[in-house]
Order: C-alpha cells, then sequence, then structure tokens
C-alpha cells in the first residue's frame, strides 16, 4: 500500500493509514462494535490507498487535472516575481507543481518559499520538498529534509509516512540504499515502539497512523534487517502484541498476522501443498500444488486490491521463467461464508484477462490462506522446498525488490 493521498486534490498531503485486515475463520472472539466497524472499514480504507484504485472517470478527470496543473505551474514559474514575497501563493505553486508531476519546478518554489523569513507552513513545506524530491528520484536528497522535520516538529503521522515513502524509493533503488533505508527504519522505531508497547497510536493533524499500520512498518523495517543478516527485534514486536491493551481491539489481529508473516521466514511453510481450483474461462480445475519441491511463487491477493494487477505484471518482467500462482479465497473477496460465488468468479475471471499467461488464479480454501497469514493484499511469498523465504506485503516497488532479489540469490546459490 502507498502511504500517499490516492485522491487528485490531495497529492502531496499524508493521509491517516488504517490497516487492510481482513476477519479470518482463527479470531477468538467476536470484536466490540466500535472496533468490529473499524475492522470491516479496513478493506475499503486499504482499498482507497492504494495507487490503482480509480474509476475509468476518475483516472479521465485526474488525467485533464494534471495536464491543468503541469501547463500552469510552467507557466507561473516564469513569471515568480509577481508573488515572490507572497507565502501563500509560493506554497499553493508548489502544491499546484507537485500536481502537475513538474517535480524538479515545484522543488525549486519551495525552496524559494523555506527561504522566506518565517514561513508560516514551514512543516507542510517540507513534507511537500520531500515528495518532490522523491518524484525526482533523489531520495537521498530527501533526507536532509526529514532530518529538519525530526529537529523541528513532534513526531506525527505526516512525517511518519514521509519517512515511509523515502524508505520504499530506498529499498526500490540498488542495495547500497538499503543501508540508509535500515537508518530511517531505527528512527521510525525509536519513535513509534515506545507508542505501541503503551497501547498508543500516533496522532496527525491531516489523521492518525493507527497502531496496525505503525506495526505493519516495524515488520517490514524487521525483514529489511533480516535480508541483511542483521538483528530483526522481532522479539520486541512480539511482545507488543502480548501487552493487554491491545485485546479486543481491530488492531490487534493484523498485528498478530504481520508478525507471523515475518516469523515464518526461513522455517517450513505449515502446509505440504495448496489444494484449490484454477480459474479458467470455461470452468474451475481442480489443482493441487505442491510446496515439497523446487521454488514456488504465491501472490495472496483479493478482488479490491487494486494494485495486485500491476504487482503481478512487476514480477512476471523480473522474474520471466517463474511460474506464479495469484491466490486468494471466496472469503477475502466477499467478507463472508468461505463459498463459491458467482459476483467473485466473474470479477476473477475479468482480471484473468489482465495477467500474463504465466500468472495462474487459484482459489484455495480460506483455512489455506490463513496458514500463511495473508490478510493485507497484495502480498508476495516465496517457497522453495517447502522452506519460506520471503512472506511480506508488497507495498511498493522496494518490497518488490527484495522478493525479487531473495529469488535470484537462492537460485544462484543452487
Amino acid at each position: 500500500m502507498i502511504k500517499t493521498c490516492a485522491v487528485p486534490l490531495c497529492v502531496g498531503l499524508i493521509l491517516m493509514q488504517a490497516g487492510s485486515h481482513v476477519p479470518t475463520q482463527q479470531e477468538d472472539k467476536p470484536l466490540p462494535p466500535t472496533e468490529a466497524l473499524k475492522s470491516a472499514l479496513a478493506p475499503y480504507a486499504a482499498t482507497r490507498n492504494q495507487p490503482n484504485d480509480l474509476t475509468d472517470a476518475d483516472k479521465v478527470a485526474l488525467g485533464i487535472g494534471m495536464a491543468q496543473a503541469a501547463h500552469d505551474c510552467r507557466a507561473l514559474s516564469t513569471h515568480t516575481a509577481a508573488f515572490a514575497s507572497n507565502a501563500d501563493e509560493l506554497i499553493a505553486l508548489g502544491q499546484l507543481c507537485i500536481f502537475g508531476q513538474e517535480f524538479e519546478l515545484g522543488r525549486a518554489v519551495l525552496v524559494d518559499y523555506l527561504a522566506l523569513p518565517k514561513p508560516p507552513e514551514r512543516e507542510k513545506a517540507l513534507l511537500l520538498l520531500v515528495r518532490a524530491l522523491l518524484g525526482l528520484k533523489q531520495p537521498e536528497s530527501a533526507e536532509p529534509q526529514l532530518r529538519l522535520l525530526l529537529r523541528d516538529y513532534p513526531y506525527d503521522a505526516p512525517i511518519h509516512f514521509a519517512i515511509d515513502q523515502v524508505i520504499d524509493q530506498l529499498e526500490d533503488n540498488e542495495p547500497d540504499s538499503d543501508t540508509d533505508a535500515l537508518q530511517l527504519c531505527a528512527t521510525q522505531n525509536a519513535a513509534t515502539l515506545p507508542l505501541l508497547a503503551n497501547g498508543r497510536d500516533l496522532k496527525g493533524k491531516d489523521g492518525d497512523a493507527s497502531a496496525a499500520t505503525l506495526f505493519e512498518d516495524a515488520v517490514r523495517c524487521a525483514a529489511l534487517a533480516h535480508a541483511h543478516g542483521k538483528p530483526d527485534g522481532l522479539e520486541q514486536l512480539s511482545a507488543i502484541t502480548q501487552e493487554p491493551s491491545w485485546s479486543g481491539t481491530a488492531d490487534l489481529a493484523p498485528m498478530r498476522a504481520a508478525l507471523e508473516r515475518q516469523q515464518m521466514v526461513g522455517r517450513s511453510a505449515t502446509l505440504p501443498s495448496l489444494h484449490g481450483r484454477l480459474v479458467k474461462q470455461g470452468a474451475l480445475v481442480p489443482r493441487t500444488v505442491s510446496l515439497r519441491h523446487g521454488t514456488v511463487l504465491l501472490v495472496p491477493f483479493a478482488l479490491w486490491s487494486p494494485n495486485t494487477v500491476s504487482v503481478l505484471l512487476d514480477l512476471a518482467r523480473s522474474v520471466p521463467q517463474q511460474p506464479i500462482y495469484a491466490i486468494t479465497s471466496w472469503r477475502a473477496n466477499s467478507g463472508g461464508d468461505d463459498v463459491p460465488s458467482r459476483r467473485v468468479l466473474e470479477g476473477l475471471r475479468s482480471w484473468q484477462r489482465s495477467m500474463p499467461g504465466r500468472v495462474a488464479i487459484l482459489i484455495v480454501p480460506q483455512l489455506e490462506l490463513d496458514s500463511f497469514y495473508a490478510d493485507s493484499f497484495p502480498a508476495g511469498i516465496l517457497i522453495r522446498d517447502r522452506t519460506v523465504l520471503s512472506n511480506s506485503v508488497l507495498s511498493g516497488g522496494g518490497a518488490e525488490r527484495l522478493l525479487v532479489t531473495a529469488m535470484k540469490e537462492r537460485t544462484a546459490d543452487r
């Protein structure tokens, strides 16, 4: 999940993040109504926070708006002398340029804004400057802006999400950038783990970061540390899930699932094989996928995770010789009983037409999906000779690179 606002007018702003947990058949007892409501709304919130959640009409409107913003940004950037000392107009121009993806022009305007004596929205401008630098694919240049934010402002949800974005782009670069990403992970953990240990989430003027989101981010950093042979801190994260304050909350189940996914790495898969049905254009065909021998790449998904198709296309290009099983269940797509649904099947068949030929859609029982703690989508599970080598949410290009790197490194070792 990309932790930026998906709505055009909110481009550059950081919004509240909800977990993408789907209640599973393994949960102990019903949640209180307030927490059950949070859990029920989580799939919608997760979908709205993925980058491909727009309808066709939304995409047309977004394209028109971005084109106009780019045109106006270029035109106004040649006449900034008229409002060079007007703080409100300068920061508005910076937002306009970022919306139009004129990142270099946006960067220049925001630098001018920050050079004003006591700019009134300095924190917002620094966050926008981070966005501009990431748009220019310069995550290393964004780090000094993060240091200013951390030095001058209380750690809040927008700062946390800005760090997330920089970590993701650093992960998506060459492996040498992972050292910088791990340092930012340490910064995040220092701020968020004490909150989680005390049963708290993270507040922000533009929305909060849920406890589940903070915890999942910490697990993502643990996975990065593990991939580099460094201490992953899972013991501390496990202790947090045992805190009484999380009992009976909507956050606990996705926190536990995130922890269990990472704890699976290096261990044997609980199942020797998957038993499901392949989605074909004309029928559902029984299929057993052995996990005992060879390399198996699984991508748990649901129809409400719009980023899945682009992730599968990326993986198919990155590992062209590897068959990919996109796995789901009836319940993951309906929220109800784990029984066949004509509507879900029609949706899966429609999705299949968008996928490469080597990607097979496999409907498995919910209990088999639960065995991998798959409740956030899309995810990537890499198994070789029944050993789980990776099990993580594919929240961005960085997570995809780590998955592909794990596959290629293990292949080279054989």
